[in-house]
């Protein structure tokens, strides 16, 4: 429903003068498409094989009910009545949060810098699926060296004395890979939403297709059923525990591996869905929408876990082996670029005897799902950058051509570092930290949500002196309650224990801090005659249960659709940031951090560069917010002047 007379003037101007999508099914298609990516295909089945095979579906399901759905419903929402990305539907709420919003496009602008090789690769195997020698693929004699040697072009990490191979030898099929995806990512977001959608209706149906066709094809085969048995025929719980090793690191990361494969999945904290949603209609429902995504993407991420998994079982038919030695070893871009493609060449030997050109065509299909898998979430991650720079006050005059252009060209610089013959070890270094950079994102997002928004109007309800000890004590609490529990059982015999622990103390710290902020509540609300409210609610709701009915006014039951559900405050406030925040230090925690694959210091340092420079934008936006004045557009507006009965142009109604 489109109930545009019913907002004021400043709204539905607002609205008209910003392009939408052409339909609705255009920003289905394009959330899609954005969402339904390579880790489907190449990240989710190797967690499945890492962390228990089915076993990983309990955190995996978990996180995305209870963390990526409501995460998705906010940046939905937020997108649509702010009309602009993350940097200014944070700012909108309190200046200060400015850098909340850049830390999340910066991520989602990082990863496209590396996602873009992944797509390099693809389109590099693609090319070689059409060659072959006799009744052999050119990688059969053995596709784990085609792939470094003749793909990636790897070189060695080191120098023979040991020192850091300093290398800048360009790989040209990579480097001609990327330049063509990043010539695509312009051409798909320069002209805006519509041209967008469009493409979108092509890059995410076509790969969706294949994706089933190619599952239901090697699920036929002989030995399919063996490796969908190790897919979710096993459920291994031991995985899941800390002091279990799984593949070189603790099981126990099998918890935030799970929510950074949601956040993945579903393109939350990457600036990405609020972006495509400021081009909805102001009023268009967001739960239907964001349950319309997470069923699409955890749909792709199965048929691509028995795609996967089914072929790995038809492999080890073929070699006469265990399937989990077929599986093994190759890590998840093994499984995509090793395992598969030696699928495809035994697929001629017996039992199954196919003709060469029968598998020329299926590793071309595949090849051509994973290309287009990438591409539609290259172009989507980089939008959600290009939305918040376009919008912002200082490029307001600038064609948007010339502002993607930009973008695309500074991107594609830094692309180039991943393109010479030791960009593997860098790529892997940043994918590996970037998840932690997601974490303390998605962190912050609910924190500005759930205990800021308003924080003003509700300091008027209980003092400050109360609010300050109400937010204090859940942020000691989400961040001492997990250090003392890591500290205690880390990942050895009594990690149990000291989970245990953590999971008793939080809600004592919280609960402490809680009475004392009641305490003062009560005398300020008796100074200034204040009785018209439940003090419990005000201490504890005020400010979420505020937002969720401002946002319900322009979005939900009172214009027709689902209005967004109290469970949804419940969970943005109390559940999801001490939830992150125990991954975000279990993640740290690890041995792997500061050492990840034993990488040299150089990309150990890269990596944690990609991964706290958010935290220093986040603590340069808190204490100079006009630092990124520039960024912003000419007129802020809050959600409270997007109300009905509210006719207002002022920005007054955005500073906190």
């Amino acid at each position: 429903r489109t109930l545009v007379g019913t907002f004021p003037h400043s709204l539905t101007r607002r609205a008209m003068a910003r392009e939408a999508w052409s339909q609705r099914v255009a920003f289905i298609c394009a959330a899609t498409g954005s969402a339904v990516g390579l880790g489907n295909v190449w990240r989710f089945p190797n967690l499945c094989y890492k962390y228990g095979g089915g076993a990983f579906f309990v955190p995996f399901l978990l996180a995305l009910v209870f963390i990526g759905m409501p995460i998705l419903t906010l940046e939905f929402a937020l997108g649509q009545v702010y009309r602009s990305g993350d940097i200014t539907a944070f700012s909108s709420m309190n200046k200060r949060l400015r850098g909340v919003g850049l830390g999340s496009v910066w991520c989602g602008y990082m990863v496209v810098c590396y996602y873009v090789t992944i797509i390099a690769w693809a389109m590099t195997m693609l090319v070689n699926s059409f060659r072959g020698d006799g009744d052999h693929f050119v990688w059969a004699e053995n596709p784990g060296a085609f792939f470094t040697e003749k793909v990636v072009g790897l070189g060695p990490m080191l120098t023979p004395e040991g020192d850091l191979n300093r290398s800048t030898k360009i790989v040209p099929q990579t480097w001609l890979g990327v330049t063509l995806v990043w010539l695509f990512i312009f051409l798909s977001t320069f002209k805006g939403a519509k041209t967008t959608g469009r493409i979108t209706y092509f890059t995410m149906a076509l790969p969706f297709l294949l994706l089933i066709a190619l599952g239901a094809f090697f699920w036929g085969l002989d030995g399919a059923t063996d490796g969908i048995d190790l897919y979710i025929g096993q459920w291994d719980m031991k995985q899941l525990e800390a002091k279990q090793t799984c593949f070189g690191t603790p099981c126990s990361e099998a918890w935030p591996d799970a929510v950074g494969q949601v956040f993945f999945s579903i393109g939350v904290t990457f600036g990405v869905m609020t972006a495509y949603a400021s081009y909805n209609p102001i009023n268009q429902g967001v739960i239907a929408d964001a349950l319309t995504i997470c069923f699409m993407d955890t749909l792709a991420c199965f048929i691509a876990g028995f795609m996967v998994f089914a072929a790995v079982g038809v492999l080890a038919r073929a070699k006469n082996e265990d399937v989990a030695t077929a599986a093994g070893g190759s890590g998840g871009l093994g499984l995509v670029f090793i395992s598969m493609p030696e699928a495809f060449d035994k697929l001629g030997e017996d039992p199954f005897g196919l003709s060469l050109n029968f598998r020329k065509f299926l590793a071309v299909v595949f090849y051509l799902m994973v290309v287009l898998l990438g591409i539609d979430s290259a172009f989507s991650l980089c939008e959600g950058f290009s939305t918040c720079i376009a919008d912002s006050k200082v490029l307001k005059d600038v064609p948007r051509e010339a502002v993607i252009a930009v973008i695309c060209l500074v991107g594609y610089c830094i692309s180039f570092g991943y393109c010479n013959d030791t960009g593997l070890y860098a790529f892997d270094t940043v994918d590996y930290y970037i998840n932690m950079s997601m974490l303390f994102v998605g962190y912050l997002e609910c924190l500005s949500v759930g205990w800021i928004y308003m924080a003003k109007e509700q300091a008027q309800r209980i003092g400050w002196a109360a609010w300050t000890c109400t937010f204090g004590s859940m942020l000691m609490a989400s961040i001492i309650a997990p250090r003392i529990g890591l500290g205690i059982g880390g990942f050895s015999e009594h990690a149990e224990n000291g989970t245990f622990l953590g999971l008793i103390l939080y809600p004592v710290l919280f609960l402490s801090g809680i009475a004392i902020a009641h305490r003062h509540a009560t005398q300020y609300r008796a100074s200034e005659n204040i009785k018209d409210s439940s003090q419990i609610y005000d201490l504890l709701l005020f400010n979420v249960e505020s937002l969720r009915s401002d946002l319900n006014n322009v979005v939900g039951a009172k214009v027709g659709n689902l209005s967004i559900p109290i469970f949804w405050s419940l969970l943005v406030k109390f559940f999801i940031p001490p939830i992150l925040m125990f991954m975000l230090q279990l993640k740290m925690a690890s041995p792997s951090f500061g050492n990840y694959e034993n990488y040299h210091s150089w990309y150990q340092g890269w990596g944690l560069f990609t991964c706290f420079l958010p935290w220093a934008m986040f603590a340069l936006g808190l204490f100079f917010p006009a630092a990124y004045e520039n960024l912003m557009p000419e007129k802020e507006v809050s959600l409270k002047a997007l109300l009905p009965g509210v006719d207002t142009e002022s920005d007054d109604t955005a500073k906190a």
